[in-house]
């Protein structure tokens, strides 16, 4: 949902340094490759190390600058199939790192005894979140729409943020790791509302 309703104001708070990148000759692809992988190794580096404050605020304006590929290509007139096959495949790797890490702070720092709540959360909330672009993905392959459901990409990446802002700020443990569970639920409940939209789409075209 914040993926769709987030866009226009994105590109207000973003769009002059959209414009200040391209003057310095910064492409499109450039920011989609750098920002992934300097997301990835922030969350990496600071989630298992307990440093939380720094890696939620270092990850999330990195996050946010991932908008600005898709405003500078389109500001610049270079959108592409591999730009967009691109992005899509570096926000995989970032969401994984993020995930990743959450999974390595929880068998390093969570409860006891909800240490196997926060790691399990965190793998299944990868997994699950994973197979939300692939279904959209495989449905724009087959010429049908799928871009619908309550936990994108961006919902599910801000929730993640916020359980790890609440956890710095004292929440007990089982708030991340029933958090990132519920993620994991929304993620295949995305899943099942695209499936089933695509199949609405192909009983239509008399395909199903």
């Amino acid at each position: 949902m914040l993926s769709s309703k987030g866009r226009p104001l994105a590109q207000v708070l973003f769009g002059p340094i959209a414009r200040l990148f391209i003057k310095l000759g910064i492409s499109a692809n450039t920011v989609t490759v750098v920002g992934g992988i300097a997301s990835s190794l922030s969350a990496l580096f600071f989630f298992p190390q307990n440093m939380l404050l720094a890696g939620t605020i270092i990850t999330t304006i990195l996050v946010i600058f991932d908008n600005l590929d898709g405003q500078i290509a389109r500001l610049t007139g270079t959108t592409s199939k591999w730009g967009a096959f691109l992005d899509s495949s570096m926000d995989r790797v970032s969401d994984g790192a993020i995930f990743a890490a959450l999974a390595l702070w929880g068998y390093w720092h969570a409860d006891e005894a909800w240490r196997l709540a926060v790691v399990s959360g965190a793998i299944a909330a990868c997994v699950a979140g994973s197979i939300v672009p692939y279904v959209r993905a495989r449905a724009e392959g087959v010429g049908y729409t799928a871009a619908v459901g309550i936990a994108e990409r961006a919902d599910r990446l801000v929730a993640a943020l916020v359980l790890v802002i609440a956890t710095m700020l004292g929440a007990p443990h089982w708030v991340i790791g029933i958090g990132l569970w519920i993620l994991a639920v929304l993620a295949l409940i995305t899943v099942i509302q695209r499936m089933v939209h695509v199949y609405r789409q192909m009983k239509d075209a008399g395909e199903a």
